[in-house]
């Protein structure tokens, strides 16, 4: 059954607008700052780390002790609590399975480091995950048959998540220390096989997207994607092609198609979202077509309550 481009957002930025008490505010050491918001259930396991964090149900806060005052002793801190975490039956998919040997940074304040964390842990603790998102495509001017086409890959069926379904062009996480366009043009060669050069010549920055994911668990997920327009000057001198095995192939869609698709749910969820954002931005989705713009353009750029990076 078709799905309105708002359940799209819906999906996606999908924790409620409303006070919610059942989550806890992760706290910084300075008691004050929150850096993420954690479900019920993980609070219970962070309450028997009571040598290192403080749990206050009353006031719904997992706050980190006063003492863990340099990024180095915080670090090893939650090393160390993901280390023993990842041995519990309770996280054998999330932690076990899912443990990617890759640190993310969480800022406080706003652009200053402040904690580097497994990326598998991450989402344990609700704080602001990055990601880089590339969509690429070939103008309408530049194809056979005058209508806009965009590069679309399948997930591979054997990833653990979201298998089988469909992406943008080219997505990766903000792993330390890379920077955003480093992210950008490492994800390009080794998820697709685009060169270097035609990246660094092709690609631009068009925005960011930000949102509050609840999972199906009951865990929240804040992302914030920073997203890039890549331009083919044709269909057929350079084309992406599978590398590292994320995506099973790439066909070149017209606009029709993935409009089509995304309707369909075929989409992963955020991906399914920077699609929209592309469609918005090159005048696909307009005020006069789509009767729910103004709410998908703000949901898209949702205002996070922690500091940023």
């Amino acid at each position: 059954m078709a799905q309105s481009f708002l359940s799209v957002v819906d999906a996606v930025d999908s924790l409620s607008y409303s006070t919610d008490s059942s989550f806890y505010s992760l706290i910084a050491h300075d008691g004050v700052t929150p850096i993420g918001l954690v479900s019920a259930e993980i609070a219970t396991y962070f309450r028997q780390e009571g040598n290192s964090i403080i749990t206050d149900d009353a006031k719904k806060s997992i706050t980190i002790k006063p003492e863990y005052d340099t990024i180095a002793k915080r670090n090893e801190l939650f090393a160390d609590i993901a280390a023993r975490w990842r041995k519990l039956p309770a996280f054998n998919d999330l932690l076990d399975k899912g443990w990617r040997n890759e640190l993310y940074t969480v800022f406080n304040p706003s652009q200053v480091p402040y904690l580097h964390l497994e990326r598998a842990f991450s989402v344990l603790t609700g704080v602001i995950t990055y990601g880089a998102h590339l969509t690429g495509y070939v103008p309408a001017d530049k194809t056979s048959n005058g209508k806009l086409k965009l590069w679309i890959p399948r997930r591979s069926a054997t990833k653990p998540t979201y298998p089988g379904m469909l992406d943008n062009t080219v997505a990766g996480g903000l792993g330390y220390p890379h920077g955003i366009w480093e992210t950008v043009v490492k994800e390009c060669y080794e998820e697709a096989g685009l060169p270097e050069d035609f990246v660094k010549t092709h690609a631009r920055s068009t925005g960011v997207l930000s949102y509050m994911y609840v999972t199906d668990d009951g865990r929240v997920q804040p992302e914030v994607e920073y997203i890039y327009d890549l331009v083919f000057d044709d269909e057929t001198t350079v084309v992406p092609l599978p590398v590292d095995g994320e995506a099973e192939d790439f066909k070149l869609m017209e606009i029709d198609e993935v409009l089509q698709r995304v309707r369909q749910g075929e989409f992963k969820g955020n991906c399914a979202l920077v699609i929209l954002d592309f469609l918005i931005r090159h005048g696909h989705i307009t005020p006069e077509t789509e009767p729910n713009y103004h709410e998908i353009v703000r949901r898209s750029h949702r205002r996070l309550p922690f500091p940023l990076r």
